[in-house]
């Protein structure tokens, strides 16, 4: 793809695109015309980095949808440990929008990195030829991706049988009502949310729409003022579940104080199952989903080192099996 081309599908010269890719003045309209072009286009920027100050530091990146999530929190520092111990500088980049992510990972290809991980990429990237075109240009690792990729380095974790197990053992322990928490994106909530209903269903107890609450923000720490409030909202109407699950720790936390704020204990009235097994799900208590966190890291790190080195030309990927940790917040079935 050139700039010509560019210029070609965006209807203006090749100077306004340079400028647009070099940041330069454009009008706010022109510039978003060409950006949208740019990424239909699926182009990607030269190493301006390697070309001009030589060859730097060796680097990698992490691109995320969230920093202050627990789980990204605990990946990147692993990352970031063992990357040290080898001299490697990683850079931490977040976004939740595709455009969001297409622009921080152009500004790191120019910056001369050697390699990135990208964590939960929104569903949107799916949908285009972005990715395979990335893998052309720098060696790169999916974590959590959609399983339907198969063409690509990855490292996911089942979570689909972590979700029937964690279904399975709220059900044994004879919860047929049970208030089911998501987020409003990702394929993560997609897939639990479609192995829950189908275990519930499978036992007799189908979910009727009020037994999901879809909430914003809840990849962040502001997730768990949240989730307070719709928990809180659900159980003052009177319609008590005798289980809560949720679809990561940071609404466990929000919907463990909401629960307590109401008048009833745990797990006594209400048994509480969460999910990632974070520092917020041991510090709390929580009963939740371990995605053994580390070793995802450990895992995406080993890929990315296979394919800088190309030692690993096929595509390979990994899967984690994930654990099921109880603490305070339930019981063993009977």
């Amino acid at each position: 793809m050139t700039v010509n081309e560019i210029a070609k599908a965006s209807g203006v010269s090749t100077a306004t695109v340079s400028r647009v890719m070099n940041n330069g003045p454009v009008k706010k309209e022109t510039r978003e015309k060409v950006e949208a072009v740019i990424r239909e286009l699926n182009h990607l920027p030269d190493d301006l980095t390697k070309r001009t100050l030589g060859t730097p530091q060796k680097a990698l990146a992490i691109v995320t949808h969230s920093v202050t999530n627990y789980y990204t929190m605990e990946f990147a520092e692993t990352v970031i440990d063992r990357c040290a111990e080898k001299g490697i500088l990683v850079y931490l980049n977040r976004s939740d929008t595709y455009d969001g992510q297409y622009r921080s990972i152009s500004d790191l290809l120019a910056r001369g990195v050697e390699g990135l991980i990208l964590q939960d990429p929104p569903l949107q990237s799916y949908e285009s030829d972005f990715f395979h075109k990335l893998a052309e240009r720098i060696p790169l690792v999916l974590v959590h991706s959609n399983k339907e990729l198969y063409d690509i380095n990855a490292v996911m974790v089942d979570q689909e049988a972590g979700m029937r197990r964690a279904a399975r053992y709220l059900l044994e322990d004879g919860h047929g009502r049970q208030l089911f928490i998501r987020g409003d994106f990702g394929f993560s909530f997609e897939q639990k949310e479609r192995v829950w209903r189908e275990e519930m269903t499978k036992a007799g107890f189908p979910p009727r729409p009020e037994d999901v609450l879809t909430l914003e923000h809840v990849d962040h720490e502001k997730g768990i003022d949240v989730t307070y409030e719709a928990v809180k909202k659900v159980l003052k109407k009177g319609d008590i579940p005798s289980a809560v699950f949720t679809s990561n720790d940071i609404m466990g936390v929000g919907a463990l104080n909401a629960i307590r704020d109401c008048g009833f204990r745990v797990p006594e009235d209400i048994t509480l199952l969460s999910h990632d097994n974070t520092i917020l799900a041991t510090s709390n208590g929580l009963s939740s989903v371990d995605m053994k966190t580390p070793s995802v890291a450990h895992a995406a790190l080993d890929l990315l080192d296979y394919l800088i080195h190309g030692a690993d030309t096929e595509p390979r990927r990994i899967l984690i099996t994930p654990d099921l940790v109880i603490r305070n917040t339930s019981r063993k079935p009977k």
